[in-house]
Formats: structure tokens, C-alpha cells, sequence
């Protein structure tokens, strides 16, 4: 079950990443509250990713948090994963049940082929200037509006979020939010989970009523 605030921790996983820094990184943020890990794979054959894959399965399930991978269908049936992530041009595929389903999206008309092809969940992005992606314009907050007004499934902004930056996510739409550096590279992973975790707790005023 998608949490109803998602606060989703981003690894990427390339030839030269720590595994055993990434795995740390992991646990102290699930500690901090983070209860949503996707493991990104780029630029390597799936199969080197597969032992990372399990031990973030062992940790997730010991903190009740999902698990997504993105994007080798593969990888995520092998880990057991909750969800299969898929980047917005990726082919079709159909997880198998009860996987979760999720895109990254960056149009409404994506975001709108993504539900109907039967995505339970979109990323939304990038948000704001992001470190991850400085070739990329960010689309900002109206992205977010107009693709909460064009589905119904849950949204979850990623790009450039800090935690003073959740409340304006949220009232714009989102459910939650996806971090990569602002935690990852964090000198205390799981004190910014908490300073993430605790503005996604806020009440929030929504600008409609």
C-alpha cells in the first residue's frame, strides 16, 4: 500500500557507487523516517545491482517501508520489490501482481498515458533546480497543479525538494516527495529524513477548499 504521505529516499546505483555508503545511507534514513526507498540502476548490467537489491529488501521490510526499482523488471521481481519504477520513455510492462506500478513523468499528457497504461503512482519532476539533473529546466509547481487536476492517482514531486519547500509541494498536489542529495549527501542521513518526514506531517492549508 502507497504510503499516504510518501517520503521516498533516491540510490542510485552506477559502476562506481559505495554499496556499502549507499546501504548505510539507507538504514539511517529509514530510521529518520523515510518509508519509500527506489533503487536506481544506471549504466550497468542489472545483475551486478542484485546483491544491493536484496540487503535494501531485508532493510525495508524491517522498517515497514516500500521498495522500488527502476528500471529493470527483472531486478525488481528478483529483489521482490513493491514497486517497479519506469522512466517516462520506457516501454510498456506489467509488473506482476501485487507489484506496484510507478513512472516518472514530466508532461500532463505523460502523466495521463502513464494512469491509463495502469501506473498506481507518478514522480513528478524536476520540480525546482536540481543538482542531480543540471541540464534540465526545472517545471516547476505548475507542473504539479496540472497533473494533480489531470489524474487521480497518488503524485510525488521530486527535483530540488528541501524540507522548507514540502508545504508549497503539497498544497500544489503532490502526496509526498522524492529526495536524492538532500538526504543522501546529508552529513546526518537520518536527521534530514526527520526534518523531511516532520513537514510532510504539518497540516497543510490548501489553496482550493
Amino acid at each position: 500500500m502507497i504510503p499516504e504521505r510518501p517520503l521516498m529516499l533516491i540510490l542510485n546505483y552506477a559502476p562506481d557507487t559505495d554499496a556499502a555508503r549507499a546501504l548505510s545511507i539507507a538504514e539511517r534514513a529509514l530510521f529518520g523516517g523515510v518509508n519509500w526507498v527506489m533503487l536506481r540502476v544506471r549504466a550497468l548490467p542489472a545483475r551486478l545491482a542484485l546483491d544491493m537489491g536484496l540487503q535494501l529488501r531485508q532493510l525495508t521490510r524491517g522498517a515497514g517501508a516500500l521498495l522500488s526499482v527502476n528500471p529493470y523488471p527483472a531486478l525488481a521481481e528478483w529483489c521482490e520489490a513493491d514497486a517497479l519504477h519506469l522512466p517516462e520513455s520506457a516501454l510498456p510492462y506489467t509488473p506482476p501482481a501485487p507489484m506496484l506500478l510507478g513512472r516518472s513523468v514530466h508532461s500532463v499528457e505523460a502523466a495521463r498515458h502513464a494512469e491509463a497504461e495502469g501506473c498506481q503512482y507518478l514522480l513528478v519532476g524536476t520540480i525546482y533546480p536540481s543538482r542531480s539533473h543540471l541540464d534540465k529546466p526545472p517545471e516547476g509547481l505548475e507542473l504539479l497543479r496540472a497533473v494533480r487536476e489531470a489524474v487521480a492517482i497518488p503524485i510525488i514531486a521530486v527535483g530540488g525538494v528541501t524540507p522548507e519547500r514540502v508545504s508549497e509541494c503539497l498544497q500544489a498536489g503532490a502526496h509526498g516527495v522524492a529526495v536524492i542529495s538532500g538526504i543522501a549527501d546529508a552529513p546526518n542521513p537520518a536527521e534530514a529524513a526527520r526534518r523531511f518526514n516532520s513537514a510532510l506531517q504539518v497540516p497543510q492549508r490548501l489553496d482550493r477548499p
